[in-house]
C-alpha cells in the first residue's frame, strides 16, 4: 500500500472489509429454531413405541394453556407422511404432547423418562419424527383435547424431533 496514493489505499482497504463482511454473512448459518432440520431419521426409534411416523403438524387449535397449577397433554392434529414404524392407514391423527410450552430437553420432572427428543418449539408446518404410545396406556393426567367431538385414537408422543 506504500505506493498507493492515500486515497486509493483507503479505496483497497474499504473493499477488503466489505468482501469480508459479504463473506461472513454469505457463510453464517441463521439463527432459528428451523435449524434442528438437519436432524436425520434415526434407523430405529431412541423409545419404544407402537407407531413410529413421519408428519406434518396440521394444527395447534388454541394458545398452550399455562403449566402454572398443573402439567398437562396437549392434543395436536398432525397430517401421516410416512409409516415408519406400526400400523396406521389414516392420513390425519391427532398427537397429545406433554407440556408443550417447554422444549423436550427442558423437561426435568417425573415425565422426563416418557418423553424425548430434539423439539423446542411447536410450529404448525413443521415436520417431525414422531414415537407414538397409545395416549390411555400412558398418559391419565389432565388432557386438553379440542378435538373432543372427533372419536379418533389419540397417541402419546413419547419421542419428538423436529426434521
Amino acid at each position: 500500500l506504500a505506493g498507493i496514493a492515500q486515497g486509493e489505499s483507503m479505496r483497497v482497504i474499504g473493499s477488503i472489509c466489505l468482501i469480508l463482511v459479504l463473506g461472513f454473512f454469505a457463510c453464517k448459518k441463521t439463527g432459528s429454531d428451523k435449524d434442528v432440520s438437519t436432524t436425520k431419521i434415526p434407523d430405529s426409534p431412541p423409545v419404544e413405541g407402537s407407531l413410529v411416523v413421519v408428519a406434518k403438524l396440521m394444527e395447534i387449535p388454541t394458545d398452550f394453556p399455562p403449566n402454572e397449577l398443573y402439567n398437562y397433554c396437549y392434543i395436536m392434529k398432525y397430517q401421516v407422511e410416512k409409516v415408519l414404524s406400526g400400523t396406521y392407514s389414516g392420513t390425519e391423527l391427532l398427537v397429545g404432547h406433554y407440556n408443550p410450552r417447554f422444549s423436550r430437553d427442558a423437561i426435568s420432572d417425573d415425565q422426563k423418562g416418557n418423553v424425548g427428543g430434539n423439539l423446542k418449539k411447536f410450529s404448525v408446518g413443521d415436520k417431525h419424527y414422531l414415537v407414538l404410545n397409545e395416549l390411555d396406556k400412558v398418559w391419565s393426567g389432565a388432557i386438553e383435547d379440542e378435538y373432543y367431538k372427533d372419536s379418533s385414537q389419540r397417541y402419546w408422543a413419547s419421542w419428538v424431533n423436529q426434521l
